[in-house]
């Protein structure tokens, strides 16, 4: 096996726990995104909680704003009870009557509202607890989930940790010069800089290279590239 074969087989065994590396980095973020997209999911639904809970304390001040008043009501009735004893003219007398009945008949609509905010307030209590016992079983299940995401992306961590020191001990044994032309052309390619030529077609952009370049790919004496993607190009015995 010639040296400059050699060096595209550690070139493609670099390239291929690079692979790894990525896929579990790739794995790592969506564990982290997954986790992201819950804390979301539970900042929304904690807003419901909240307002719902708001709902229910605006009902619950208007229904004691509406309670003051019909006590404030109910006292001026009193008083003006009181006062009916004390007239001395059919005319005064007639005069507290009416405002005796246009209270009872305010403090009657008070009432009627105060029925309609308490079947309100029911309501909006029961609906409060089904979001409140709803968010808890999410963030019950949202912790449990995070909890063993968290030992998934530690498991592919460790993995990442092996796989570079895997890297290193194979980056060793190639040409620094060959190291350093891997990396210029994976900045300039999508996907993998290092591909076969397979019936005189590039793995990498599936496109035809001339027929000398694929003579010449076979005596293995120096890398060539792709005249199309400028990959890194090697001939791939078929099997």
């Amino acid at each position: 096996m010639s040296n400059i074969q050699e060096q595209i087989n550690i070139l493609v065994e670099v390239q291929g726990v690079e692979v790894e590396i990525l896929q579990a980095d790739r794995l790592v973020n969506a564990l982290s995104d997954e986790v992201t997209a819950m804390d979301q999911a539970a900042a929304e639904r904690k807003a419901l909680v909240s307002a719902e809970k708001e709902t229910l304390d605006a009902l619950k001040k208007s229904y004691r704003e509406l309670e003051s008043e019909s006590k404030i009501n109910a006292g001026m009735i009193v008083k003006s009870n009181e006062k009916l004893r004390g007239v001395k003219t059919n005319k005064e007398y007639q005069s507290i009557l009416k405002e005796i009945d246009e209270t009872r008949k305010k403090n009657s609509g008070i009432e009627d509202r105060m029925l309609e905010l308490l079947d309100a307030i029911e309501s909006a209590e029961a609906a409060a607890k089904v979001k409140e016992a709803e968010l808890a079983g999410f963030l019950q299940s949202c912790q449990e989930k995070k909890e063993s995401f968290a030992v998934k992306a530690q498991r592919e961590r460790q993995a990442v940790d092996a796989l570079n020191e895997k890297k290193a001990q194979i980056s060793a044994k190639a040409d620094p010069e060959l190291i350093t032309v891997l990396d210029d052309v994976k900045k300039k390619v999508r996907g993998l800089a290092v591909v076969p030529v397979q019936q005189a077609i590039c793995m990498g952009c599936h496109m035809n290279i001339p027929a000398q370049l694929f003579n010449e790919l076979q005596r293995f004496d120096e890398l060539r590239f792709c005249p199309h993607c400028h990959r890194i190009i090697y001939w791939k015995e078929p099997g």
